[in-house]
């Protein structure tokens, strides 16, 4: 069995040797007779580091005939026998312990509030997800984070102790698993009692801060994404960066860039209504055209700026005048979106056909197609209005 160091979260370097150290694919596996490397487990990611000068990029725990061993994921071989220098990644274990060690904090204080349970907790690389079994409001929610970055202020101690059976029995902590023997529990102060594997901080003070991100409704019960300590203050930074751009690009202070963004929206939409109502004077104009024109056979109009339903009506007034096939194309260049209409012309029949001449993709019913062409505007016209011969 490897001997587990990292219960002493502050120890980042040690020295080992190495007990084996096997080729899998293009990694190496390197066990040592000890490590304080934490092995992926109870929602936080393995550890990272050095052995030596062999680059560690992820730590597991597996069972062996001889018990538990932990695995260390390297880039090159090591003697096995050799006795070797070991080195965490100090800053992304200290990361997911101020994540992990403020997690703990918050559900304990929701748990102690409201009741909920954790029944789910993954550190990624985006954020921190706590899965509880209720739906706290945002009320409650925000009354928890309050209270956690108070205790943090505190600096309440963080232990980490294995009871006795007869301790454990009379215990009152949290834990997913049915646990009787050889239980981890991590204590915050004041705050939280709870089965955990994995490292922490040794105080509250050194998670820094707790954020919540945000929440939704999941699998019956709610899912928080969260942030801790220096991920906490990069994404602080991140937003603020965005608020101060906004600002700039909208001349506003950026406490009042909410009220800047409706009103730009206000206008926006103003706009649109503005400009739909132009489109939809021209689709209105080309109706008029096509019914003062009359009955013609084929024909192929083109026009700019419409949406969906001004070309459909324009395709329906067509259908209504052409002996063959009436087409309204919209667009420049060589991409066009279509509407084709017909009476007397199975266009669901036929629109293979005019799609494979004109680079075009889409379908419809028997009496009206629509889709886009990748081809000259000539060469749309010429094939549309002359289809059919």
């Amino acid at each position: 069995m490897t001997v587990k160091l990292f219960d002493n979260s502050s120890i980042l370097e040690f020295d080992a040797t190495v007990v084996s150290c096997e080729k899998n694919k293009k990694e190496y596996d390197i066990i040592l007779d000890k490590s304080a490397f934490f092995p992926e487990g109870g929602g936080q990611p393995g550890d990272s580091g050095y052995i030596e000068n062999a680059r560690i990029s992820d730590t597991k725990e597996i069972k062996t005939d001889e018990g538990l061993v932990v695995l260390h994921k390297s880039d090159k071989p090591i003697e096995v026998g050799s006795n070797v220098h070991c080195r965490i990644d100090e800053e992304t274990r200290l990361r997911r312990m101020q994540n992990h060690s403020g997690e703990h904090l918050l559900t304990g204080i929701i748990h102690g509030k409201y009741g909920y349970t954790n029944v789910g907790f993954h550190i990624g690389s985006a954020d921190t997800t706590l899965d509880l079994d209720g739906t706290p409001t945002d009320q409650q929610l925000a009354e928890c984070e309050f209270i956690a970055n108070k205790a943090i202020s505190e600096d309440k101690s963080i232990t980490i102790t294995y009871p006795d059976s007869e301790t454990l029995k009379n215990l009152d902590y949290r834990s997913k698993l049915d646990l009787t023997e050889n239980v981890r529990i991590v204590t915050i102060d004041g705050y939280d009692v709870c089965a955990c594997c994995a490292p922490h901080v040794s105080s509250t003070g050194k998670i820094g801060m707790v954020k919540v991100i945000s929440h939704e409704s999941y699998k019956g019960g709610t899912r928080i994404h969260m942030l801790c300590g220096l991920d906490a203050l990069d994404d602080y930074n991140k937003k603020l960066a965005n608020v101060k751009a906004i600002s700039s690009a909208l001349s506003a202070k950026p406490e009042k860039i909410a009220d800047a963004v409706a009103k730009l929206q206000e206008e926006v939409a103003n706009l649109r209504k503005f400009a739909n109502e132009i489109n939809q004077q021209k689709a209105n104009e080309i109706i008029e055209s096509l019914k003062k024109e009359g009955e013609f056979k084929n024909k192929c109009v083109f026009a700019n700026s419409l949406d969906r339903k001004q070309l459909t009506d324009i395709a329906n007034a067509g259908a209504e005048l052409a002996g063959g096939i009436f087409a309204i194309v919209c667009g420049e260049g060589e991409n066009y979106n279509y509407v084709i209409s017909s009476k007397s012309v199975n266009l669901r029949d036929k629109s293979k056909e005019i799609n494979s001449a004109l680079g075009g993709k889409g379908g419809g019913s028997n009496t009206m197609i629509q889709g886009s062409f990748n081809a000259s505007r000539q060469a749309i016209s010429s094939f549309l209005e002359n289809f059919g011969g």
